[in-house]
């Protein structure tokens, strides 16, 4: 599958899927991991992070929890800090940003487990007190994809496969 149709099955997926998670504490997202390959898929999955922190803000740990609450492995690898005056919204508008604002960029690494063929799981991610190191480094590239998602109502479940429509 072309990268665009991935993320054509990402976008579907971010619409349709419950993210919600009811024992989480605070501000999370949901992160949905796409697994295109024919086998299930166990080790890391990586999401590369471009956020904004406002003056005074600071880098911390995130966890990452299975729809059943179980904490994974998670690390914040290659973080970068760079000032910024705006920053544009994924719909394309730019919003003025507070000074001593600064873009984060970093690779959220979490390890995950038998995400089925042709399928997906959501898992809840929050900011945490210390990190929860990965059992082995990470790869450059996985045969997974990450999304990041808002927590929302969806009719799909946390955890599925693709139908044929959606399927490559």
């Amino acid at each position: 599958m072309t990268e665009a149709g991935t993320l054509q099955v990402l976008d579907k997926l971010e619409s349709m899927v419950d993210t919600r998670f009811a024992d989480a504490q605070g501000d999370y997202r949901a992160l949905i991991v796409l697994n295109l390959t024919d086998a299930p898929y166990t080790g890391v999955a990586i999401l590369h992070v471009n956020m904004p922190l406002k003056s005074g803000s600071e880098p911390r740990p995130a966890a990452v929890w299975t729809p059943d609450g179980v904490r994974m492995p998670c690390q914040i690898l290659n973080s970068r800090l760079e000032p910024i005056s705006e920053w544009r919204m994924r719909d394309g508008s730019v919003h003025p940003m507070p000074e001593g604002s600064r873009r984060w960029q970093f690779d959220l690494a979490f390890w995950v487990e038998n995400i089925p063929p042709r399928g997906y799981r959501v898992y809840c991610s929050e900011w945490s007190a210390d990190e929860l190191p990965l059992p082995l480094p990470p790869p450059k590239e996985t045969p997974v994809r990450v999304r990041e998602a808002i927590p929302h109502a969806g009719a799909l479940p946390k955890e599925g496969t693709l139908s044929a429509h959606d399927a490559p």
